[in-house]
């Protein structure tokens, strides 16, 4: 079970694409895929560099489908280059529930369903947004090595 913490976070700045996806994972890795590309493309041919981890920003979401903003951080600076279909915002700033996740991508959706009980346990309501940072891939190391902080603004 992942170890939950109500934490204060700052602002940080991204650039991303917005995509929508079935909620099946095979289609959100597609989509997630897709838009990580896009901007990684955008920001290669204007020389701007990640400042962290690649993140996918969730704001609405239903049984059947969600939308998301899937980029990258970047500076300040860089995220007013945005243009396009690319975007630039920040994440927002305050309390928010905090866990670090291990594992595969597809298995987050039982630490979200194990994150519901918590919330109500602490007397907390789940706000928006929500946001994952990816701090390993797939392509660096297996699976069950992945590392993913999540993040959960909270009522």
């Amino acid at each position: 079970m992942p170890d939950f913490k109500v934490i204060r976070v700052s602002q940080t700045p991204y650039l991303y694409v917005t995509k929508t996806s079935s909620m099946a994972p095979e289609d959100i890795s597609s989509k997630m895929g897709e838009a990580f590309r896009e901007v990684w493309s955008f920001m290669e041919s204007r020389h701007i560099r990640p400042a962290g981890g690649a993140l996918s920003v969730y704001y609405d979401y239903s049984p059947s489908e969600m939308t998301f903003r899937a980029g990258f951080t970047v500076s300040a600076a860089d995220m007013g280059k945005a243009q396009g279909p690319v975007s630039g915002d920040m994440t927002p700033a305050g309390e928010v529930l905090y866990f670090l996740h291990k594992g595969s991508y597809a298995s987050l959706r039982t630490d979200y369903d194990l994150m519901m009980p918590h919330l109500e346990a602490i007397g907390r309501k789940m706000g928006a947004p929500m946001w994952e940072v990816y701090l390993n891939s797939p392509d660096q190391v297996p699976e069950e090595q992945l590392l993913t902080d999540v993040f959960t603004m909270l009522e």
